[in-house]
């Protein structure tokens, strides 16, 4: 309950009395319930030093907008913008990344496009749970190492058979970490950062802002603020990509209309 609940609640009962005593004894209970909460809130912030850790985002990166996740990556100002939407629960954004990953990586490490990546949590909406949430809020924590595409990687590579509220067993983030090669203090800061649930809500707050943009599902890429129809560039009998002409649309920033999606 807020400060403001809590005035109002004690307004409401004087009931309109207008005895100095009774609104004397109202006012008191107030400022003691309004130094409680400051004081319970100092207590607990302290404890968690000095803010919470879930409502932290990624430095450079405001609540509800995408992370850029090669911290190294020096892209050219015109360089083409290319967004993914993914879950790493989501089961075909597992296939997406194994056909079209490491092109849409490697393109965003040489600076040639620059990749912003939309963190969502569809599964969990789907059955409950915050294991999507937990997940990337991992993944973050991994590019804070420098790990992004390795753990991203593992932790695809670990996903869960079936669609479950339970989602990934809490052992697999850290067997996720060491797989991307994280040790010593980089893998306890890590593993904090992880423990903590630093950006769970950052995760959420772009899952938001995705769904009110009309991105309701995963996995999605965008090139210049165009859907691709990424589906079209498998092969069916293969499984694989046509990274050649994928890497001709993503760095040409523009997607031509016979790989429109359509909606």
């Amino acid at each position: 309950m807020s400060t403001t609940d809590r005035k109002a609640k004690a307004q409401a009962a004087t009931g309109g009395a207008k005895g100095g005593a009774n609104v004397l004894v109202v006012a008191g209970v107030v400022v003691v319930l309004v130094i409680a909460l400051v004081v319970g809130g100092a207590i607990w912030a302290s404890t968690r030093g000095g803010d919470t850790a879930a409502s932290k985002q990624p430095v450079g990166v405001e609540q509800g907008q995408p992370i850029e996740p090669f911290k190294d990556a020096k892209p050219a100002a015109d360089a083409p913008v290319v967004d993914v939407y993914e879950d790493f629960r989501c089961p075909i954004c597992q296939v997406f990344e194994q056909a079209m990953g490491d092109t849409i990586n490697d393109l965003a490490k040489d600076g040639r496009i620059r990749l912003r990546v939309h963190l969502k949590t569809v599964i969990d909406t789907n059955t409950g749970g915050d294991s999507s949430a937990v997940a990337g809020s991992s993944a973050v924590c991994a590019a804070d190492q420098g790990r992004w595409e390795e753990y991203h990687k593992a932790l695809f590579a670990l996903q869960p058979a079936t669609e479950t509220q339970q989602g990934f067993a809490e052992g697999d983030y850290t067997r996720a970490a060491k797989e991307a090669g994280l040790s010593g203090d980089a893998l306890d800061a890590w593993q904090k950062c992880t423990d903590e649930g630093t950006y769970v809500d950052y995760v959420r707050s772009v899952d938001d802002a995705t769904v009110k943009d009309g991105i309701t599902g995963t996995p999605v890429i965008a090139v210049g603020g165009t859907q691709l129809s990424w589906g079209a560039l498998m092969d069916q009998q293969t499984g694989r990509a046509d990274t050649t002409r994928l890497t001709e649309v993503l760095t040409s920033g523009e997607v031509p209309q016979d790989l429109v999606q359509q909606r």
